[in-house]
């Protein structure tokens, strides 16, 4: 037998992520890297996301811009923080048809330009499998 959760049950499972972004008295972050090197820190809104739907959750208050950029770069990994600091989801970024959790049109970050995140999906699939779907512009 496969297993399947019930679409319900998956949009209560993405709240409960929310509610964990809301640990700490900071700033949730959407942070681009390169290896170990921050590229762009996207600020995320006081309740990160919206309230889970069916298989999905989508960020609020997008577009947000990251300005003022001090590294360039190729970006190669995301990771989202909590209003405490802490990790709560990371992945990877590649070119469009590169295998990332995340596929942009350019990886290039150009120092003191603004970097744009203007959407960002979670989708969970009935066998709890977790994805990301993201709109991200770097000049």
């Amino acid at each position: 037998m496969t297993l399947s959760i019930a679409l319900a049950t998956r949009a209560l499972m993405l709240d409960g992520f929310e509610t964990s972004m809301l640990v700490g008295g900071g700033t949730a972050n959407f942070t681009v890297y390169q290896s170990q090197t921050a590229l762009c820190v996207f600020p995320l809104a006081a309740s990160p996301f919206g309230a889970g739907s069916s298989d999905s959750m989508v960020l609020a208050s997008t577009p947000i811009d990251s300005t003022g950029t001090e590294v360039a770069g190729q970006a190669n990994r995301f990771v989202i923080t909590d209003q405490a600091g802490t990790t709560t989801l990371t992945g990877t970024i590649s070119a469009i048809g590169g295998g990332g959790d995340i596929q942009v049109p350019s990886l290039t970050v150009t120092a003191a330009a603004t970097q744009r995140l203007n959407a960002l999906v979670l989708r969970m699939d009935s066998s709890g499998k977790l994805t990301v779907e993201a709109s991200l512009m770097f000049v």
